[in-house]
Order: structure tokens, then C-alpha cells, then sequence
């Protein structure tokens, strides 16, 4: 084998092993947990993005008779507390709701869990934001 042909190859196989492990192609995953209610409950909800497929995950974690939240914010963000939508989970502890949407690669999404009155739309007691991207 000449040369040139080894060099090319090793050349095309370090460009493969970037691309690969080039932050756009890989998207970041982001979990909320929100706060209980319940002192026998470590947290009322959990609020999942998934980076691939861009699917968001609600489940409710806690039998405490209120329904599982999440708060939603896309890049661009906005501010004074805004967000873009919310995703409701009134099914009861240990149902999950999931919803997929479609965003271009490298977008960042914030998700803030919490619980809430479904029927109402009272709600409260919101974990931390987590932030991730497409």
C-alpha cells in the first residue's frame, strides 16, 4: 500500500472520529424533579427531554391526589419566567405522559416540573429548571 493511500485513510478515519463526537450531532438530555407536598414523597413529579427524537416525558411520582406538570421553554428564551407551553399529566401516581415535537438540531429546551390541579390550572411547587438540547 503507498503512502498517500495509508495517509488518506487515516486522514478520512480522524475526520469520521470528529464528526462523531461533534456537540452538534449529539443533543443533551435534561430532568426536572418537582417538589412534594407529601412528606412520604421525595419529589410529586419528574419532567424528562429527551434529546433523541425530542420527546418530553411527564410521569407522576407520588399518590398525593394532584396531577403531574411541566413547564416548557425553546430557545429563544423567554424571560420574566416565561416559557412556551405546558404539558399536563392528570392520569395518577405512576402514569406517564409523553409528547413528541420536532426542533432543528442544537435548539436548547428548558423543562421545569411541578403539581397542579388539573382541572383548575392551579399549580405550584416547581423543582429546579434543567436545560438541554435538541
Amino acid at each position: 500500500m503507498n503512502k498517500f493511500r495509508a495517509g488518506g485513510i487515516v486522514v478520512a478515519a480522524a475526520a469520521l472520529v470528529a464528526l462523531a463526537n461533534s456537540p452538534a450531532l449529539a443533543g443533551t438530555n435534561a430532568t426536572s424533579w418537582g417538589q412534594s407536598k407529601k412528606e412520604t414523597c421525595s419529589a410529586s413529579s419528574v419532567g424528562t427531554f429527551e434529546a433523541e427524537g425530542e420527546w418530553f416525558h411527564v410521569k407522576d411520582v407520588c399518590e398525593d391526589h394532584m396531577s403531574a406538570v411541566i413547564k416548557v421553554d425553546v430557545a429563544p428564551y423567554k424571560s420574566d419566567g416565561g416559557y412556551d407551553f405546558t404539558i399536563w399529566n392528570p392520569g395518577g401516581n405512576g402514569t406517564t405522559k409523553s409528547v413528541n415535537k420536532k426542533y432543528d438540531e442544537g435548539t436548547g429546551v428548558c423543562i421545569q416540573a411541578g403539581l397542579g390541579e388539573y382541572s383548575s390550572g392551579e399549580w405550584g411547587l416547581w423543582g429546579a429548571w434543567s436545560c438541554g438540547k435538541a
